[in-house]
């Protein structure tokens, strides 16, 4: 047999392998190698110095992070690991709807999701700092694809991580249906830029659950002269945090001269032996 047949077997074999373990339960896995080789040269374009992680340091540490219970979270992150060799580590973590967990597939959800990247400058200045990365991937989450990716960065300091700072984000993004949901029961319109959003993120807390008057004190700190108005709610999570979420909105009033909204919500908050779903919105006036 040739060396060349024996390489073809084992890719073959590697692809295999790759498509039936992605789909387990828990953290996500390493880019399949298309991918690896894409995101590798869209970085590239911006800081060709930039490598792959081959120690899979960090292709490991994104799969912590490329993981179901991390759908809605859309954005920077900085960990408290380190590399080996003592760099600090940074990151982004993002998600995309997609049913499919074939390598085919999931190759067309990272690219997609790398373009998005690229487009939106979002990973730009990370990726200008990184001396390394790695990324991670998990498809199979009800519909949705978790992707996350890690930097080895000297001058993680430089950049803010607004969820890393004491009393920083708890609670997780919306959803695209959730948006459709809130506009639809609210009869607001959806803020597009997550401005809104990644505000509400600040103050959406589990001491909510109980309470008949929240002061919303992050969100005036954070955006002084803002002319909005923040409301929030709590229903029983049952099982179903859809119909708990359409639960709390219903109850929400409605402010017709609102501009627009944007919200957020802590799924699982126990009081006692109860879980609760806690969401809480920034109407901006």
């Amino acid at each position: 047999m040739t060396r060349g047949s024996l390489l073809l077997i084992a890719g073959c074999l590697l692809l295999v392998t790759w498509s039936n373990d992605v789909t387990a339960s828990g953290s996500g896995r390493a880019f399949p190698i298309d991918s690896e080789n894409y995101v590798i040269k869209r970085f590239q374009s911006i800081n060709r110095n930039l490598e792959w992680d081959h120690t899979n340091y960090l292709v490991d540490l994104a799969g912590r992070y490329a993981n179901c219970k991390y759908i809605g979270v859309r954005g920077p992150v900085q960990v408290k690991e380190e590399t080996p060799t003592g760099a600090r580590i940074a990151g982004y973590t993002d998600y995309t709807a997609g049913h499919g967990s074939d390598v085919n597939a999931v190759n067309t959800y990272i690219q997609d999701v790398v373009d998005r990247w690229m487009k939106s400058g979002d990973v730009h200045n990370q990726v200008r700092l990184a001396e390394s990365f790695g990324c991670s991937v998990r498809p199979g989450c009800d519909g949705q694809v978790a992707i996350s990716c890690m930097f080895s960065n000297q001058e993680a300091e430089n950049i803010e991580y607004p969820g890393d700072q004491p009393g920083g984000q708890q609670a997780l993004a919306f959803t695209p249906q959730q948006y459709v949901t809130a506009e639809y029961i609210t009869g607001n319109k959806w803020d597009r830029s997550h401005y809104l959003e990644n505000l509400s993120g600040f103050e959406t807390d589990c001491a909510m659950v109980g309470t008949r008057d929240w002061p919303f004190t992050k969100f005036h700190q954070m955006s002084p002269g803002l002319r909005g108005l923040g409301t929030y709610g709590y229903a029983k999570n049952r099982g179903s945090t859809p119909q708990a979420l359409e639960e709390v909105l219903k109850d929400f009033k409605v402010i017709k001269y609102a501009k627009s909204v944007g919200c957020s919500l802590i799924p699982d908050c126990m009081v006692g032996r109860d879980m609760f779903v806690v969401v809480s919105c920034i109407y901006l006036e």
